[in-house]
């Protein structure tokens, strides 16, 4: 018989990965946990996200209990920040809940993100690319992806937490060959 980890419901789980992404923008959160309604509004404006004040109290005490956050009672309530233990915890959270933006307007540039990464970091390459494609660059070769907005930022940080920075490159370009292809593909003019 197979002997599996327990993993907390993806509902809790979601809450604790946006605690940490708060807490990685250096925002405060000792509101939440005061707030007189049931429903809880969470960072509006860096991150939107509503649940039961039941579940954010109980997914704060479990982070405590694994040493991820730290409380600390204030005469305004209890406040929450971040430990040292977190920093791994806290970059997952943030790639699981990455999204490149999309403005209304296209500025007619393309975004190239190119690699070469040698096969002893076959893995990285491998859930690097997977991980593009789940955020919609399009796939023009193998290690060649194109998106028409700019997302120097978002690509950086995940090569950086792949540990691949040193073989990877981000290019942006007003020409294409592929152009109508690209255009067709994003659903910009």
């Amino acid at each position: 018989m197979k002997a599996f980890k327990f993993n907390p419901n993806p509902i809790e789980e979601r809450i604790g990965d946006y605690i940490m992404v708060a807490l990685e923008l250096g925002r405060e959160i000792p509101a939440i946990l005061a707030s007189p309604d049931n429903l809880h509004y969470f960072l509006k404006g860096t991150i939107d996200a509503l649940f039961y004040k039941e579940d954010f109290s109980r997914e704060i005490k479990r982070l405590e209990k694994k040493g991820y956050v730290a409380l600390t009672k204030t005469p305004e309530g209890w406040f929450v920040r971040m430990t040292k233990k977190a920093f791994k915890r806290k970059q997952m959270a943030r790639i699981k809940t990455l999204k490149l933006r999309t403005d209304d307007v296209w500025d007619k540039k393309w975004r190239f993100y190119i690699f070469d990464i040698p096969e002893k970091f076959r893995v990285q390459r491998n859930v690097l690319r997977r991980k593009l494609k789940e955020l919609g660059l399009y796939n023009i070769q193998r290690s060649v992806f194109a998106y028409p907005f700019d997302c120097r930022e978002e690509l950086e940080f995940l090569s950086r937490y792949y540990k691949i920075h040193e073989y990877a490159t981000y290019i942006e370009s007003s020409y294409s060959d592929i152009d109508t292809e690209l255009r067709s593909y994003f659903k910009v003019k």
